[in-house]
């Protein structure tokens, strides 16, 4: 399967920002538990341009908005650099997984019983990976 070039990474609200200009690593903590026993971080892929809008307007079933604070871009590149280093090798994929109402979904993945401790070093590393940052207010960051 071929995939887009970034995906990205919803932001629930401002307390998973560091100084408002990047990420704070637990916004990749792995805890959605899967049949298979790994765990996913949902994600949508950037298959258009569309797709920042697209997520940013994302609503919970309250009718409130899902990522008050905006949405990062993960760069594919970067979720393929780290999956291949020896400490991670194995342990961090992603998929493509289409909703009904959300045709872009996907998701990173975390093998099954993997140690807390290198959950957080691979969360803490896509934290780094990160190229940009757009706001609910259409307000740019890019690294």
């Amino acid at each position: 399967m071929n995939y887009p070039k970034n995906s990205i990474k919803g932001i629930p609200n401002n307390d998973f920002l560091i100084e408002g200009s990047t990420v704070a690593s637990h916004l990749f903590h792995f805890e959605q538990t899967r049949e298979d026993g790994g765990v996913e971080q949902s994600i949508n892929w950037e298959d258009d341009d569309s797709v920042i809008d697209f997520t940013l307007n994302q609503k919970k079933a309250n009718g409130d908005l899902q990522f008050r604070a905006g949405v990062a871009i993960l760069p594919r590149s970067e979720i393929d650099r780290l999956s291949k280093l020896p400490t991670i090798s194995g342990s961090l994929s992603y998929e493509r997984s289409r909703l009904d109402n959300n045709p872009y979904h996907g998701n990173l993945l975390l093998q099954a019983n993997i140690p807390k401790a290198k959950m957080r070093q691979i969360a803490a590393s896509l934290a780094l990976a990160i190229s940009g940052i757009t706001t609910q207010n259409h307000e740019d960051k890019t690294f």
